[in-house]
């Protein structure tokens, strides 16, 4: 079963906006600070998080690149780094790559994914058409075509992942903020501990999502994480 995280919304000009709308050329891109009601959602899979639909359409690659969302840019969400960019695709088709690494770890469903029409942009350019760029989705998961970087169309997106900056088990110290991602929701809080088994946090209040079933709360106010129920653990 595929773990859904809420995490960050979108904002177009420093407005905070609903995922999956139609993108005005020239608007500034950005995921920021979680905004009730219009949380982005991620699948967290193969130590990434990926949007589980496009979030923007009616967006060309041009304009992804222009604002450094193609290969990547650096952000902060909840106070923790990421790298925000496009998936690899491939620059062909059935070549290994991120998307299908992906489906190949949770499925295809699109119930998940939210593939059925809409393409979404990746990175690359397409073997022997490297004026070209690949999309994905549609009619198929799997469903790989390409065409030109400048084009715009409702039924093209923008489906981004987050690639957490510091993942390093040893940057896990007391006294650090830590984010423990797990099937059913993350926590947030002050490391105070850390065992072979656990992770013992001083919760931060309203930044728990979902119903994490790796955690239990202790009498002393913190919270005990089970290591093993642990996606990703972010310092």
């Amino acid at each position: 079963m595929a773990n859904i995280l809420k995490l960050g919304s979108l904002y177009l000009d420093d407005r905070p906006v609903e995922i999956g709308g139609n993108y005005s050329p020239d608007q500034i891109i950005m995921l920021g600070e979680t905004i009730p009601g219009k949380e982005a959602s991620w699948v967290v899979v193969n130590g990434m998080l990926i949007a589980n639909r496009c979030m923007l359409v009616n967006i060309s690659w041009d304009d992804l690149a222009e604002q450094g969302l193609v290969f990547g840019k650096e952000i902060t969400v909840q106070g923790f780094g990421f790298k925000i960019r496009l998936l690899k695709v491939g620059n062909k088709d059935r070549v290994p790559n991120e998307w299908d690494a992906a489906l190949d770890a949770v499925g295809e469903s699109d119930a998940l994914w939210h593939w059925s029409g809409r393409y979404f942009w990746g990175q690359e350019s397409v073997s022997g058409f490297e004026s070209s760029r690949a999309f994905r989705g549609h009619s198929l998961a799997r469903f790989f075509t390409w065409d030109s970087p400048s084009l715009r169309r409702p039924k093209i997106g923008f489906r981004p992942i987050l690639k957490p900056l510091h993942t390093n088990p040893s940057d896990l110290r007391p006294g650090k903020d830590v984010m423990a991602i797990g099937r059913d929701g993350y926590v947030i809080g002050r490391l105070v501990d850390k065992t072979q088994y656990d992770l013992i946090l001083r919760p931060k209040a309203g930044v728990a999502a979902g119903v994490p079933s790796f955690a239990a709360n202790m009498q002393d106010g913190t919270l005990a994480v089970d290591r093993s129920g642990i996606l990703l653990a972010l310092p």
